[in-house]
């Protein structure tokens, strides 16, 4: 009909009145109490959020919290089927039931709505609360396993459609301010915007590290449709100073702490300023997105917790939508969203629905995706129409475009007919290896290299095949070889998980660094696109390094099966009888625990404490300071065997930490490490269903762990490995300690010959300070990821 209407058969009138009806305003959702909704295709759910028995505020702290630390429990099958009921169990006290909740399910696609109140004060939990994986996990049982589901956000503030205006004009922002810069490269990112969103010269703007002033002067004078924020949020700086100063151990450089402000908790955005970085907090920043009453198409956040926050004022104050990250999101995966993101808007006009649906999917099915962490799209207008209206819904459009373009992309490109000259148009690579080396990292299946991308340079390229990757390290006479046959799907391919056999004995041997080679070549067909060879060093076995990428690796220096570690089980069998009382008892880990007893988990401190003084009887150690490494890095440290710990009668604090933990281990008690500034000392569980209890995340008292409000939270950091509990879970920590759950022992103590009680008391006083705490390493679920023992048993000198 409107094609008729363009040869001129109907009254001018008639033409201004269709374009009238195409700006009435978008259907609205039907929000209950005037907060929160659900919309699938087939209809609107109201949800009760004011019911007087749902505290919005508590679920949204519960389960941000879950969603942070999913990699505690999201690799164990109880624990996430345990989630996936709590999440419908929130919902039904919602208001969803059985049948509604089947009806998401099925539609593969939901909006939460939200209405705008007039202030962030206001109904903030609705907001912040992380329906994305509430929606999926109660889901999850009733979806099949390739049926995903995704969830988009509508902040109601009264708007009308969206400007049908082409987005031209687009800006570009990387901040790196102050002590930050150089610490991450943004050309990629860069490049991925400006290609695959196809911008002209003329309309394309961009800024590096600009003040509040700057950028939103440029804001007002550009009007950018676009607006793509690269960079550091403030959460984020704050932990990257922090370990600046731990780095240079030098806490009192003033530079360091002053950088942030004093709203250092406040979700944001960090700029240049007075003192090198300006903490922009969310209303801030959204005013300056909003300047000159500007209204931008799109906000994209490439940051680390900006969709909770930062993305929804953003909306609210003016941007007609704005895509944000939950928390940590892999540099790699954010880059792939994008441009998957990126190129469906700039090849086929799509509705942004359906572009962030088939980016946010794309990234689903890379190997190694995590359930809970999640990109957010918030939408000034609704993401799906009215329901019964007719209208092809969203996932149907995107369902068959995609099919279409899909169609496009497989149709694989053949090599032999791409002349040499061209063969760059088609494929980049970029390769940057680990300058040093380490046994305990390759053994734990950890890449080569910091970067190796395959990417394909021309945004309509399609699926090329058969590009071959071979990598070979030098180890003495021997050689370690990567060779695979693969196919790059654009807009590239991740090749950083490549690892080699660890067949090699100087691998296993080397006592010093010593310098080797690494040689990369990748070809396609009878095209060679990369070839280089690297120097490297490989640095000894037993060299640990304590920095934010490898300290999670400490587990594999507990070695229980060390013959020193037997040695002194074997030892405290006479100890444990004495302290137990009872001749026949020995070393039976939990089953010990007994219901009927006062304290019934009694026997099994009794016997930590059997091992504890075989250690110090019968071994007699005095503190010493830890071995050379002759490494350029700051953070590395040669770390000791038992036997060497032992045999030498003497250790270092995270020496003796090892030790204790690797007795705790091979008695099948659960052992733990604290890790502080400069100190580590062991733990351990006292009970085996406590530990079952710690991997749900769901601690009691939530309100004294997790501090939340509108604008601030101090959850920030995601828990990046199930074993491995950082800084973020500190109150959760001290809260197991508190309630005898879980018992720090300071392990330097053995050299002192003082009693366990003792050390006990001074491993509590070391966690008073929240500021010099780092890290707790829970060995036995280490162990459940496979990261196992080095093979260096034994070794005395």
């Amino acid at each position: 009909m409107v094609r008729r209407s363009r040869a001129g058969a109907q009254h001018p009138r008639a033409s201004r009145r269709r374009h009238s009806k195409q700006s009435t305003p978008a259907a609205p959702v039907t929000l209950n109490n005037g907060f929160v909704a659900l919309r699938i295709p087939s209809r609107d759910i109201p949800l009760q959020t004011g019911k007087p028995e749902i505290n919005m505020e508590r679920a949204a702290m519960e389960w941000t919290y879950v969603v942070r630390s999913r990699q505690r429990w999201a690799t164990t099958e109880g624990a996430a089927t345990q989630q996936a009921r709590a999440a419908a169990d929130l919902l039904r006290r919602l208001g969803v039931d059985s049948q509604a909740l089947a009806e998401i399910a099925r539609s593969g696609i939901v909006e939460v709505a939200t209405r705008w109140l007039g202030s962030e004060e206001q109904q903030w939990a609705a907001r912040v609360l992380p329906w994305e994986y509430v929606l999926a996990g109660a889901t999850s049982n009733l979806r099949g396993r390739d049926q995903s589901l995704t969830v988009v956000r509508y902040l109601d503030r009264g708007d009308k459609a969206a400007p049908k205006r082409p987005m031209k004009q687009v800006l570009f922002v990387a901040s790196e301010p102050g002590v930050l810069r150089g610490l991450y490269e943004f050309d990629t990112e860069r490049e991925i915007v400006r290609t695959h969103l196809q911008v002209r010269s003329s309309n394309w703007h961009e800024l590096d590290s600009p003040t509040a002033f700057k950028l939103s002067a440029t804001i007002a004078e550009v009007k950018p449709d676009v607006v793509h924020l690269a960079g550091i949020d403030t959460h984020q700086a704050r932990a990257i100073i922090r370990n600046m100063g731990r780095r240079t151990a030098d806490y009192s450089d003033p530079e360091l702490p002053e950088t942030i402000g004093t709203d250092e908790r406040s979700d944001g955005y960090v700029l240049a300023g007075p003192q090198g970085i300006h903490h922009v907090h969310s209303e801030e920043l959204s005013n300056i997105l909003a300047a000159n009453n500007h209204r931008p198409r799109l906000v994209a956040l490439s940051l680390r917790n900006s969709a909770a926050r930062i993305a929804p004022i953003a909306v609210a104050r003016g941007a007609w939508a704005a895509i944000g990250f939950q928390d940590n999101f892999e540099d790699e995966l954010a880059e792939l969203f994008f441009s998957v993101l990126y190129s469906r808007l700039g090849r086929s006009g799509w509705g942004l629905t359906a572009a962030f649906r088939s980016a946010w999917e794309r990234v689903r099915r890379q190997p190694g995706h995590r359930q809970g962490s999640g990109v957010v799209l918030w939408s000034a207008t609704p993401n799906l129409p009215a329901p019964g209206k007719g209208a092809i819904h969203a996932s149907d459009q995107y369902g068959q475009r995609a099919e279409q373009l899909s169609k496009e992309e497989d149709v694989p490109l053949d090599p032999a007919k791409v002349k040499p000259g061209d063969v760059q148009k088609w494929i980049a690579v970029k390769v940057k290896p680990f300058e040093d080396l380490n046994y305990s990292i390759l053994h734990n299946r950890r890449s080569l290299f910091d970067q190796f991308i395959l990417s394909c340079p021309n945004p309509r390229s399609r699926t090329l095949q058969n590009i071959r990757v071979k990598v070979s390290l030098y180890a003495g006479a021997e050689t370690a070889v990567f060779d695979r046959i693969l196919n790059l799907q654009p807009p590239f391919l991740d090749m950083q998980d490549i690892h080699v056999p660890l067949t090699s004995t100087i691998t296993r041997s080397v006592h010093e660094s010593v310098r080797t080679s690494l040689f990369v070549e990748v070809s396609w067909g009878h095209h060679v696109l990369y070839r280089e060879t690297f120097s490297v060093r490989l640095t000894p076995v037993d060299q640990w390094r304590d920095s934010d990428t490898d300290r999670k690796w400490l587990p594999s220096f507990v070695f229980p099966r060390d013959p020193a570690v037997t040695q002194i089980v074997e030892s405290a069998q006479r100890y444990v009888r004495v302290l137990r009382d009872d001749p026949a008892a020995g070393f039976d880990g939990y089953q010990s625990y007994d219901t009927t007893r006062a304290d019934p988990s009694a026997d099994v401190d009794l016997q930590v404490q059997a091992i504890w003084s075989a250690i110090v009887h019968e071994l007699q150690l005095g503190y010493i300071n830890p071995p050379p490494g002759y490494s350029s890095e700051l953070d590395s440290q040669r770390l000791r065997t038992p036997s060497m710990v032992a045999g030498n009668h003497a250790g270092t604090c995270i020496d003796l930490a090892l030790f204790f933990a690797a007795c705790l281990e091979l008695i099948d008690i659960y052992p733990v490490i604290f890790l502080l500034e400069g100190h580590a000392f062991p733990g351990y569980w006292r009970w085996s269903e406590d530990h079952a209890s710690f991997r749900e995340a769901r601690p009691e008292r939530i309100h004294e762990i997790v501090q939340a409000d509108s604008r601030t939270s101090t959850i920030a950091g995601a828990q990046r490995e199930p074993w491995f509990l950082g800084k973020q879970t500190y109150r959760e920590i001290v809260q197991l300690v508190n309630a005898g759950k879980l018992v720090p022992i300071e392990t330097v103590r053995l050299t002192e010959n003082c009693g366990l009680g003792e050390a006990i008391e001074a491993g509590r006083d070391n966690l008073h300070d929240e500021q010099e705490f780092a890290a707790m390493i829970d060995i036995t679920l280490a162990r459940e990821e496979q990261v196992t023992p080095l093979p260096i048993l034994g070794a005395s000198a």
